[in-house]
């Protein structure tokens, strides 16, 4: 009898899991469920995929304590659920937890471990912005038509940039060090949705009583750079032609290209999961 209620159970779960993968609402009212299930089945299989689903919803404080306090379980698979999900979850609050596991007696154990250590060691050297993320973003070096525009200027425009991006809901910037074959496995390890901006300075010249400056920002997807989107954004900064003026104007030129950013990523990322 016992053995139908497990393997009942496990469909259940499973069946869960998939449905969490598409449906936030779903979900939500799941993690009751879930949390009962790796707290009081005596079949190990179960607890197991239920610590897996935890990983497949939101983060809350609830299913970090349940998930740390399933890292001591008595039996190896699922404390592997729980620390990968600890992992995917990306709470590195249960950094010391996990770093305990480390010198668990079981190796496989141990290796997640190891590798959810590293990956929540590095959490913090991320940029992002609020929210869970959402996109995972890499940013080219900005080019230019203009004639006036500086290496300099380049360079400060993909520093503004960058610290634009991260103001948005959902954005996380890739680090530079990241080759393109990993931002590749990161976004499918973390269902994330990749781009990548390619930015261009297409005017900088005194206009008036100001300097005026139009920028453009094509979207692309990553990996594949197929074009998803083209921003573009205009300013004029009030004063002489210097470079404080041309660099007010180009800050806010990117500003007003960026406006329209988070429809587009949004957009894109519907389109893709179609």
């Amino acid at each position: 009898m016992e053995g139908h209620i497990g393997r009942w159970h496990c469909w259940r779960l499973l069946i869960i899991g998939a449905l969490l993968v598409s449906s936030t609402a779903h979900a939500n009212g799941s993690e009751d469920y879930l949390l009962r299930v790796l707290r009081s089945s005596d079949a190990f299989r179960v607890r197991a995929q239920a610590a897996l689903s935890l990983g497949q919803i939101e983060r809350t404080s609830r299913s970090v304590a349940a998930l740390e306090r399933a890292v001591r379980d008595k039996h190896p698979a699922v404390r592997v659920s729980a620390i990968t999900s600890l992992r995917r979850l990306e709470s590195k609050q249960s950094l010391e937890v996990v770093e305990r596991a480390t010198k668990d007696r079981n190796k496989s154990v141990r290796r997640a471990a190891l590798e959810a250590v590293e990956a929540l060691e590095a959490i913090g050297e991320r940029q992002r912005g609020p929210g869970p993320p959402r996109y995972l973003v890499t940013v080219g070096m900005p080019g230019a038509k203009a004639e006036r525009v500086s290496r300099q200027m380049l360079f400060d425009a993909r520093i503004y940039l960058s610290e634009q991006l991260i103001e948005l809901q959902g954005v996380e910037l890739a680090p530079d060090d990241l080759s393109p074959a990993d931002v590749k496995a990161e976004i499918s390890r973390r269902r994330l949705s990749g781009f990548h901006l390619e930015s261009s300075v297409v005017t900088l010249e005194p206009k008036g009583a100001g300097v005026r400056a139009v920028v453009s920002i094509i979207v692309l997807s990553n990996p594949g750079r197929d074009m998803r989107g083209m921003l573009r954004g205009a300013a004029t900064a009030t004063g002489r032609y210097s470079v404080e003026t041309a660099e007010q104007a180009l800050k806010g030129a990117f500003v007003g290209a960026l406006r329209r950013l988070p429809t587009v990523l949004e957009a894109a990322k519907a389109r893709g999961s179609l």
